[in-house]
Parts: structure tokens; sequence; C-alpha cells
């Protein structure tokens, strides 16, 4: 499948829009698009683990297949997730 209509007014995605999974709580992921592919997002702080943000596409991303996943994150400006090291952000928007 390919990128989705990248056009929508909705406010830019900040880390805060997306739910914590600490391992107790129900919690819905938050639906976005990354570079335009659907997914859904969350940052896991469960026991034993860092924190990370997890990305899991609908169909596969070029470049990271079926699932995304970091510690190395931050969302700044809003809607650009920037990872490791020297990487170009990701584009994030609402669904």
């Amino acid at each position: 499948m390919s990128q989705t209509d990248d056009t929508n007014n909705e406010p830019e995605i900040k880390e805060s829009d997306f739910p914590i999974d600490s391992g107790q709580d129900q919690f819905e992921p938050l639906q976005l698009t990354v570079d335009g592919y659907p997914a859904k997002g969350l940052i896991t702080d469960s026991i034993g683990w860092s924190t990370r943000i997890v990305l899991l596409f609908e169909q596969p991303h070029p470049e990271f297949g079926k699932e995304f996943m970091t510690k190395k994150f931050l969302i700044e400006p809003a809607g650009y997730l920037t990872y490791g090291y020297d990487q170009k952000p990701l584009r994030l928007k609402r669904i």
C-alpha cells in the first residue's frame, strides 16, 4: 500500500499527545501518519524498559517495516520526530 493524503488541518502532534503504556492501564494508541504512512503510536515505560516511542505501521514502511521503536527520540518542533543520531526527522500527522 502507499502513502495516504498528507493534507489535514489538525494541530501538530506533540510528545504529550502520545498515550503512555505503563503496563497497567488500558489505552488507545494515537492514530497518525508517519511520512504519510498510516500507523499507531504510543510511548512505553513498562517495567524493565527505558522510556521509548513505538510506531506500528498498518502496511510496512519502506525503511522500518511494520514496527519502529527507539529510546532516543524527541518530537521537536511539533510534528517532527527526531531519533537516534544524525537521522532525518520523521513527519507526524494526525489521522
